[in-house]
């Protein structure tokens, strides 16, 4: 039996082994095949969101991250919130707007497909109003600020949310407030809250925060998504921190070593399991009574469920799969069905193993 690991990665190294030149073009040759037989679904319609007129009215802004899929006849379904910043209102108004646009369908050995892994940003801004920090957000940024500092957490707390639920805030207060709330995160000790204020903090590639925040936050996004087992997302965060700097910038080449490791060890031959838990929309990055993931491997499976699972969603680049879920059951992803982001959907507060199989684990 293969002995089962918790991830260390920061002090564990493993050795890679290397292909040779036959595997890498066969490699290389089953790639360029895959993309001549699939071609992308091409959006031919993108109405423009509808703003709210009562939140219009207030000067309030926001941004709604969405995923959906598309079906072979090119409409979107499956459409829903990931995270936003605004309320319910701007939520609503962003699902109408991606249910009303048009694709041309994805291709898949020539024939129509679904493309269920999508994502996009609908902001809601005001075009001439400022992007600076008016003084009442200053004021109540700081008094959190200091409250972080002291180790007044109640009272930080409190601070954060009489700001985020009571101020007009700006897209750019927005994203300095949930930079504020990432450090009362780091502090209260919770990951996964801490791994959503980043989120929020960062979204939409920094746009609304000046870049020397973006680059720092990033960095601790990655080191959360690594501690979270979140491997596939720390990779993408490790590169938008190559974009927002370059390859050899002091930032990225501190942060080389861990993702190099973190790299060896998917390409090892050991079982990576991963904890898990089921929370409530609000408790963690993309959560609603549900837990998400994207493998960093084709198979896995679940182990150790304490409390109630019901179901498992996987939105694939050519494929959206559910089923119920059960302990032990290995789980194998196609390669036709491209990368896959999974939900498990339960009750809130279950917790659960999730084991990442080598190749050829049977």
């Amino acid at each position: 039996m293969k002995r089962l690991y918790a991830l260390t990665i920061l002090i564990t190294a493993f050795s890679t082994v290397l292909a040779d030149e036959n595997d890498v073009d066969e490699a290389l040759a089953a790639v360029a095949e895959s993309a001549r037989l699939s071609v992308p679904a091409k959006q031919i319609d993108r109405s423009a969101p509808r703003y709210p007129a009562t939140e219009l009215r207030r000067g309030r802004q926001a941004w709604v991250h969405i995923a959906y899929c598309i079906d072979e006849s090119g409409t979107p379904q499956n459409v829903s919130v990931l995270e936003s910043v605004g309320g319910e209102r701007f939520n609503n108004a962003a699902v109408d707007t991606v249910k009303e646009w048009q694709f041309e369908p994805a291709l898949q050995n020539g024939k129509p497909s679904w493309q269920s892994r999508n994502q996009t940003y609908i902001t809601f801004a005001i075009e001439d109003l400022n992007r600076g920090a008016d003084r009442k957000f200053v004021r109540g940024f700081r008094k959190m600020g200091k409250f972080i500092d002291n180790g007044e957490l109640e009272k930080a707390d409190s601070e954060f949310w009489n700001l985020y639920e009571n101020a007009d805030l700006s897209l750019y207060e927005l994203g300095k407030l949930w930079a504020q709330r990432a450090r009362y995160e780091a502090e209260s000790g919770d990951l996964y809250k801490l791994d959503m204020a980043l989120h929020r903090a960062t979204a939409s590639k920094g746009e609304w925060i000046d870049k020397k925040s973006y680059v720092q936050l990033l960095q601790v996004l990655a080191k959360t998504e690594i501690q979270l087992g979140q491997y596939h997302a720390a990779r993408n965060t490790f590169r938008k921190l190559i974009n927002a700097t370059s390859a050899t910038s002091e930032e990225v080449l501190a942060f080389q070593p861990t993702m190099d490791r973190l790299q060896q060890l998917i390409e090892s031959d050991q079982i990576l399991r991963v904890k898990a838990e089921v929370r409530r929309k609000g408790e963690c990055a993309y959560c609603d009574d549900s837990w998400r993931f994207t493998p960093v491997r084709d198979d896995f499976a679940f182990s150790n469920i304490v409390g109630s699972v019901n179901s498992i969603e996987m939105r694939c680049d050519h494929k959206r799969f559910e089923s119920t879920i059960s302990d032990l059951v290995e789980w194998h992803i196609p390669k036709s069905w491209g990368t896959c982001q999974i939900s498990v959907y339960g009750e809130p507060g279950t917790t659960f193993d999730v084991l990442m199989l080598p190749a050829n684990s049977g």
